[in-house]
């Protein structure tokens, strides 16, 4: 992430080369001279044939070993190269041969810090700065180094002294503005971007990381804007592309999403995590197969990544693989065990498949790992519910009601309970309060409506305030739920009003699935022959 340079002058140029090269050939060619070795050197070296320039420099050391020139060019060679431990040694023997040599005391630590050895790297920045006190390109190079430490406030101290001695100096804005990121100081980071990015107008690297910033800022459109020019200065580069899909995804365009997470996939195939989030846009667009695809690409890659595991299992379960889905939570709960959220999932799966002992086991053990969250209240509850324990399912939906004070879900899951208890005052009471908490909400208006009207206690029925709450759960929802249009029926014949009744619950049984066809009818028939719908559901429930 940081810029940082290898220091040579005009005539040896920071880069790298070795000695097959030099002896190929040699056997009857004349040998050659000490300078021109030095320029084939370069000239390799120039070519980006790093290995067969520190050859020729090899050659030339054999003619003078004493030169210190000789092994700081030989050492940038294999700087370049990547060769960083030969480097090393190359920069440690021409400061022994030269003591007061800046550059290789320079080029020694940019070696050591591209190796990972941050702390001798800071130390030879050290002594180089020391030697060269008007060169900003220490101060830079430490305060780079300092940054990979995460010394941030010192790493600045840096950036700064080598902007006072160089303000134009490109790689300390770029570096300062890094480490301002890092500290979430984006608004300032973004300006030494601004800077950066005036002395140089083709880093593609400024642009994709103040896009970074940009977007911390809420910016949106400006850091789309940024990445798009750093993929149009560098349109090889993964990462760019790796942001933008992020950026993509997060507006909720998981076409585009998905298109830039292929490129990223195309370029470095070992990107797990750019399989995981293409698979996550995948699903998003309900194409769980090339979902599950993905995070198994995902998982195969890095098979010690819960989130593709988990995601797999998440597809698996809307594609219907009841199997394939525990399996999967199963194998997430082994990676992530004190994750409640493999249990939960886990649990529906098992609820959907009707064993009821596994799912509330399941529920159970997410409420252990956190016992403040409502989530595997509710769904405890819900199985509870099915299976019969509607105490338990009271305790649970109370508890989950009691961690989120904002939420009507399990409000209305209480409520239910409490009808099926006959606590029809009870099931009422919050009802109410869900919609007072949210009086727009379709599900609540719903129930609260459906309860009104076909209650077997007469002091809770309410015709008209259910006509006028189903009402408003048909208009948020366009008429086009047949429950909301059963509820809204329902309602109408409590009122007295059969033959609005009767056409509602035709209507409702228009958009009906085939298994429910028979209850609608029944509802319906009722309704012409002038009689209001009781709920049974209401009454107390033997076991409960």
């Amino acid at each position: 992430m940081s810029e940082t340079i290898a220091r040579g002058d005009a005539t040896k140029v920071p880069v790298g080369v070795t000695r097959r090269g030099y002896n190929r050939g040699m056997d009857t060619a004349p040998v050659p001279d000490l300078p021109a070795l030095v320029r084939c050197g370069q000239t390799y070296a120039r070519r980006g044939e790093y290995d067969r320039a520190a050859e020729v420099f090899a050659g030339a050391i054999d003619l003078d070993p004493a030169d210190p020139e000789l092994y700081f060019l030989r050492g940038n060679a294999h700087a370049a190269a990547g060769a960083h431990a030969a480097a090393v040694a190359d920069f440690t023997r021409a400061a022994e041969l030269r003591p007061d040599y800046a550059a290789a005391y320079h080029n020694r630590a940019t070696a050591r810090a591209e190796a990972g050895e941050l702390e001798a790297a800071i130390a030879d920045y050290d002594r180089s700065a020391e030697l060269a006190p008007d060169d900003p390109d220490p101060l830079n190079g430490r305060g780079a180094a300092r940054s990979r430490l995460r010394e941030y406030e010192a790493a600045l101290a840096d950036f700064a002294a080598a902007l006072a001695l160089s303000p134009d100096l490109f790689r300390a804005l770029f570096n300062r503005a890094n480490a301002l990121s890092s500290l979430g100081r984006h608004a300032e980071a973004v300006t030494d971007y601004d800077a950066a990015l005036r002395l140089n107008a083709r880093h593609a690297r400024a642009y994709m990381y103040r896009a970074l910033s940009l977007e911390e800022l809420g910016r949106g459109d400006e850091a789309m804007a940024d990445l798009a020019t750093a993929l149009r200065l560098n349109p090889t580069g993964p990462d760019a592309f790796w942001h933008r899909g992020r950026l993509w995804a997060g507006r909720d365009e998981p076409g585009k999403a998905i298109a830039d997470f292929t490129w990223v996939v195309r370029l470095d195939p070992t990107n797990a995590a750019a399989f995981n989030l293409r698979g996550v846009a995948h699903a998003d667009l309900g194409d769980h197969a090339a979902a599950a695809a993905d995070f198994s690409e995902a998982a195969k890659l890095d098979p010690t990544d819960v989130a593709p595991v988990f995601n797999r299992g998440m597809s698996k379960a809307r594609l219907r693989d009841p199997e394939g889905a525990v399996a999967d939570f199963t194998r997430a709960a082994e990676l992530a065990p004190d994750d409640p959220a493999a249990f939960v999932q886990r649990g529906y799966v098992f609820h959907e498949l009707g064993d009821h002992a596994k799912a509330e086991a399941d529920f159970g053990e997410a409420v252990r790992l956190n016992p403040d969250s409502p989530r595997p209240y509710v769904a405890r509850a819900i199985t509870r519910r099915r299976s019969g324990d509607l105490t338990g399912a009271l305790a649970d939906a109370t508890a989950a009601a009691e961690r989120d004070p904002a939420a009507v879900g399990p409000l209305n899951l209480r409520g239910a309970i409490r009808a099926q208890l006959g606590d029809h005052a009870g099931a009422l009471a919050d009802h109410l309060a869900a919609r007072d908490r949210n009086p727009d909400d379709a599900a609540t208006l719903n129930v609260l409506a459906w309860l009104r009207a076909t209650c077997p206690a007469d002091a809770v029925r309410d015709g008209a305030a259910a006509v006028a709450d189903a009402t408003r759960a048909c208009e948020l929802t366009g008429y086009r739920v047949a429950s909301y249009l059963d509820t809204l029926a329902a309602a109408l014949a409590e009122s007295g009003d059969f033959e609005a009744a009767v056409k509602h619950q035709e209507q409702a049984m228009e958009l009906a699935p085939t298994d429910q066809q028979p209850d609608y009818a029944t509802r319906r028939d009722a309704y012409a022959a002038g009689r209001p719908h009781r709920d049974t559901e209401g009454e107390p429930v033997a076991g409960g």
